[in-house]
């Protein structure tokens, strides 16, 4: 059973504004269309088949009488006030047989939920999504499975892709092991040996994942990681691009990106 990086969803409150900031920093960003059974909309930013969703809400009050969509429950809560990233996505193209395998370890699940937005361009984009219901100090990813195949979805966004690779996505969790165990042993990926970050002041765990690995970091001294947590919480704090011609970090709508 192979899961991929989908996407990470980063919520803010106005997507026009990440794709004029991300052009700032010579990445390209577009918007995506609109949910309209949920109040929310977005715009993406690719990298291949991975991407950023900058997601923001055009109606409150439909947003909020949403409660089968986890995410859309946690931007509601989130939103004006904490934009920052929320949560990860997996891809699948089997989602009947992930079904199958949390609920034979007993994990309940909400879905698959039948999903759709519309492009500017009128195009009709339709995927299934599913959520884990598992009391946890971190939400779990959601799983997707789009409608359309791979190389369709390549060619689609062929001229608002980045021609750089998602490096590795860093989640500021208390216990790096525990955590990195369970999405381990849940999602079935690969476990490396702990090290430490120096920079970050953290002991981190990844989990190798195509298209964005993922690396849990907790803090041994006061650091970057240590204020996450303080300050946040736990959760997804440090996206890693891979880039060899420049060095750059920046804080953007209450994420971190950094080129590497």
């Amino acid at each position: 059973m192979k899961l991929s990086f989908d996407h990470l969803v980063h919520i803010v409150n106005r997507p026009e504004e990440a794709i004029e900031d991300f052009a700032t920093i010579g990445l390209k960003a577009m918007l995506g269309g609109r949910h309209e059974d949920w109040g929310t909309y977005n715009a993406l930013c690719y990298f291949g088949l991975s991407y950023i969703e900058f997601l923001g809400v055009f109606d409150r009050k439909k947003a909020e009488r949403v409660i089968e969509n986890d995410l859309v429950v946690q931007t509601t809560a989130l939103l004006p006030e904490k934009e920052r990233f929320a949560r990860i996505a997996l891809r699948t193209n089997n989602m009947r047989e992930l079904v199958h395998s949390f609920h034979k370890k007993g994990i309940e699940t909400v879905g698959p939920i039948k999903a759709e937005r519309k492009r500017a361009d009128g195009t009709l984009i339709q995927w299934e999504m599913l959520f884990i219901r598992d009391e946890y100090s971190i939400p779990f990813p959601f799983i997707i499975q789009w409608q359309e195949n791979d190389e369709i979805r390549k060619k689609s966004i062929e001229a608002n892709n980045n021609a750089l690779p998602l490096k590795e996505l860093i989640f500021a969790v208390n216990n790096h092991v525990e955590v990195a165990t369970k999405w381990s042993e849940l999602f079935h990926l690969t476990k490396q040996d702990t090290y430490k970050d120096k920079k970050l002041k953290a002991n981190c765990t990844q989990l190798q994942l195509e298209g964005c690995n993922i690396v849990f970091a907790s803090p041994y001294a006061q650091g970057e990681i240590a204020r996450v947590i303080e300050t946040k919480g736990e959760g997804p704090c440090l996206l890693r691009i891979s880039n060899s011609n420049i060095v750059l970090e920046k804080e953007m709508f209450g994420g971190h990106y950094q080129f590497v």
